[in-house]
């Protein structure tokens, strides 16, 4: 299991954080029931190679003080501009507790379809499942090398097994398949 230390933070508030972010650390919070909000502040570089090498979803451990949380990370905040995490907000969890969580969808394939004139239109680019929290997949891929134009990959077609139930619509539309429509000038030129 992945695993970070922190140190509690004592205090809190918009200075505060921007202070926290200049010295190096990402203010996040740690919550779950039968607890009171815990304010932490990590180390940036600890937060941005957990994220980099396991993704931003799944289950961690966090060292406060030789105390242990076992944690899944449930939203990054990160800068409009420059990208990088501001915030972390994380939910105490237990292996053997169910959760709902967004996973990312992975379309594998993509080159075959995306050939002169086709265009891959995916609108949905993460499910929300429910799982117990030891089961998060880190993606969820499909394969889509076979599709042609006017195919339509939604919730309902991918196939998974029964270690997590969707919570999505099934009848979402996670990608279609489509042509470049000739604009209005080419056709005058014509």
């Amino acid at each position: 299991m992945k695993s970070i230390v922190s140190e509690i933070r004592n205090e809190v508030g918009k200075n505060e954080s921007h202070r926290l972010r200049f010295d190096g650390y990402i203010p996040s919070v740690i919550y779950g029931k039968q607890m009171n909000n815990l304010p932490i502040k990590i180390a940036k570089k600890d937060i941005d190679s957990l994220i980099r090498n396991h993704g931003e979803n799944g289950i961690i451990q966090v060292d406060i003080g030789g105390e242990n949380y076992t944690v899944l990370i449930k939203e990054v905040q990160r800068d409009p501009v420059t990208k990088d995490i501001i915030h972390l907000d994380m939910q105490k969890v237990s292996y053997d507790q169910m959760i709902n969580v967004k996973v990312p969808i992975v379309l594998t394939g993509k080159h075959y379809v995306e050939k002169s004139g086709i265009i891959l239109q995916q609108q949905l680019t993460e499910l929300e499942i429910e799982c117990f929290a030891g089961n998060i997949p880190q993606k969820l891929e499909f394969d889509i090398s076979n599709f042609a134009i006017g195919d339509i990959l939604k919730v309902a077609d991918m196939e998974f097994g029964e270690e997590f139930h969707i919570v999505q619509d099934p009848q979402s539309v996670i990608a279609s398949i489509a042509t470049v429509e000739k604009t209005v000038d080419e056709v005058v030129e014509e």
